[in-house]
């Protein structure tokens, strides 16, 4: 059932969607007190959320419903939501700048960010977690793990995603393939068929020749064929850039050899030209998050032609931590058991349940996971293998790292700058980062 799909919106925005809010009746500024008593004896309060400055529209209703819910449920608070609203690209120097300042808000919407727990910014939320539903309820303990620090829970992923492997079955067909419904590979298995398409002189409706992979030359969509080949890029807290490895080679050449040998188009850097590529049906294997899938729909390419797998497995079948949405209390919150209690309302089923329908998300509650709402999503069995079996990309010492990193995969994949050498230059530099922004 694709029905949901056409109300996913774009990577850095689906993300964030359950985050900000503008109360209709304003806010208080972050740090201010809990604020007054209402009629009915109940403590007025309005939480402030730091958060991605997209999708206020529908941030607005999913959370305001939240804070209605978190309020009819407290014996305490009366709650109300407050959007702080800074590009996603921002947020790591939003929070620098309030902190300095002793300005932090309430909440932040976020991926989990060690960096933030070392340094101690946010509020333990080990005994909240430990006495809420969501203890014996949660699917995926290695996304669970992002948000703790030394044993601690810091934050909680409400929303994941994750690079998976997109196929049009109708090419796969055309070339030949009868397997056109499977959601695991093998690298071999794919390289077979890889040959397979090319051998096959496919001609798409723009006349162009049909060839078997197109990716675009980004970290983000890249990085599971590292994590395939058994490579890393950084340590778990951000201290060490790992990526200069042989594993880490190995897995770049691959996908290299996949250019060299004619399997795939010359990449792009462009996410529109790139996306063009697949939805003209020029190539029959992509590589992606569940997110482009609106691009296509909207373009009109039928989806009930695609097919899903998880990451085409060269030692270790895994992904990228795609995009999830974590949410964190900052410790410097004068409203903390307010904000534990709003945690507790986005949880709920009838709250999580409408969120996930906008978002065609997947649950990260067994309690929901064969809920109608969701059984029949196509990418359910993709990502629940891919989700305990994550490996982000722990950068959050090294700002500069991805941009480099961009740069880097575009010199070995066009040119024939050697792999071991690139990274190792730039593995000294970012370490070199990493180390001044620990002093």
């Amino acid at each position: 059932m694709f029905a949901p799909l056409k109300k996913r919106i774009a990577p850095g925005i689906s993300l964030l969607l359950l985050a900000g809010v503008v109360s209709a009746c304003g806010g208080n500024e972050p740090g201010e007190s809990q604020g007054q008593s209402t009629g009915g004896g109940k403590q007025e309060v309005t939480l402030s959320v730091l958060i991605d400055s997209s999708n206020n529209e529908q941030n607005t209703r999913i959370l305001n419903e939240a804070a209605q819910l978190a309020s009819k449920n407290s014996e305490k608070y009366s709650i109300k939501v407050r959007l702080d609203t800074v590009p996603n690209t921002d947020m790591d120097k939003k929070v620098d700048v309030l902190a300095a300042g002793s300005n932090l808000p309430d909440l932040v919407a976020s991926a989990p960010k060690q960096v933030w727990m070392k340094r101690g910014l946010l509020a333990d939320l080990t005994e909240w977690f430990d006495r809420s539903p969501m203890k014996d309820d949660y699917m995926y303990p290695s996304l669970l793990e992002e948000g703790r620090n030394n044993g601690k829970l810091y934050s909680v992923p409400i929303k994941a995603d994750s690079i998976f492997l997109i196929y049009n079955k109708d090419l796969l067909s055309k070339a030949g393939i009868a397997d056109t419904g499977f959601s695991s590979i093998s690298w071999d298995d794919w390289i077979a068929m890889l040959e397979q398409i090319k051998g096959a002189g496919l001609k798409a409706a723009n006349g162009k020749d049909v060839k078997g992979f197109t990716f675009r030359i980004s970290t983000y969509e890249t990085a599971p064929f590292v994590f395939s080949a058994g490579g890393e890029f950084f340590t778990q807290d951000g201290s060490k850039a790992v990526f200069d490895s042989p594993e880490a080679a190995d897995g770049l050449a691959k996908l290299k050899g996949l250019v060299s040998s004619g399997y795939a188009d010359k990449p792009e850097t462009d996410y529109a030209n790139w996306m063009s590529v697949f939805f003209n049906e020029n190539a029959a294997f992509t590589i992606t998050g569940g997110w482009s899938l609106a691009t296509f729909e909207e373009g009109g390419l039928d989806l009930s032609k695609l097919g899903f797998s998880t990451v085409p497995a060269i030692r270790d079948s895994t992904s990228i931590f795609g995009p999830g949405l974590s949410f964190s209390v900052f410790e410097s919150s004068a409203k903390k058991e307010a904000a534990l209690e709003l945690l507790t309302a986005l949880y709920s089923s009838e709250i999580y349940k409408q969120w996930l329908e906008i978002t065609a998300g997947i649950p990260v509650l067994a309690s929901l996971s064969d809920d109608p709402q969701f059984a029949a999503n196509p990418i359910k069995p993709v990502l629940s293998e891919q989700l305990n079996r994550i490996k982000p990309i722990h950068s959050d010492n090294s700002s500069s790292f991805w941009t480099k990193y961009d740069q880097l995969l575009e010199k070995i994949i066009l040119t024939d700058a050697d792999i071991s050498v690139q990274q190792a230059e730039l593995q000294a530099s970012i370490q070199q980062e990493i180390d001044n922004n620990l002093k």
